[in-house]
């Protein structure tokens, strides 16, 4: 009886873990490898490298630099230019291209982490100018344009700007920032 349990207990997890996401690729995970850890390697963390700190680099900041700020720069608002634009694109839209979304059995992406090296979200790289971000539960949040070298913004699923921006780690990923240059703790591999 205790056999039949656990039998269909692992059955169970395992047909949670295929529901609901990916299985983490273990060279994207920072729990094993950990040079992809911004606690472990002072190099990608924005908190100890000021080149990637957009607090202290107003080059990757948009609060201080017009050109990766999209209220000022036209070209890379996706309210703007729908070929950037999910919401109105439906050859870029995750619910119209399942290849997109992460509950897709043969996808492939990035893994959005919190400051505790835990999966939160997934990230399809739709094209080079936009990714596309999903919650853990596979639930579309939003999409990221580039901006600049290293530097792309957040925006809704409407294509409103949230303020909320990723910058190049220097190294494999991106670090993500609120409006007013804080990092968040989330980090992108």
């Amino acid at each position: 009886m205790i056999k039949i349990l656990l039998a269909g207990t692992f059955f169970l997890l395992s047909i949670n873990q295929f529901c609901l996401g990916q299985a983490l690729d273990y060279k994207h995970d920072p729990k094993l490898d950990y040079n992809l850890s911004p606690n472990s390697n002072a190099t990608i963390n924005p908190e100890k490298n000021s080149n990637i700190n957009p607090k202290f680099n107003w080059n990757i900041n948009p609060a201080h630099n017009n050109d990766v700020n999209p209220s000022f720069n036209s070209t890379i608002n996706p309210l703007n230019h729908f070929e950037f634009n999910p919401d109105v694109n439906k050859s870029l839209n995750p619910m119209f291209h399942n290849e997109y979304h992460p509950k897709n059995p043969s996808w492939k992406g990035l893994y959005l982490f919190n400051k505790n090296d835990e999966v939160i979200g997934y990230i399809s790289v739709a094209t080079q100018q936009l990714m596309l971000c999903f919650d853990t539960a596979g639930e579309w949040t939003g999409f990221f344009v580039k901006a600049g070298n290293g530097i792309y913004n957040f925006f809704d699923i409407k294509g409103e700007w949230t303020g909320k921006y990723l910058c190049f780690d220097s190294v494999i990923g991106y670090n993500f920032f609120d409006k007013d240059g804080n990092w968040m703790g989330q980090h992108i591999k």
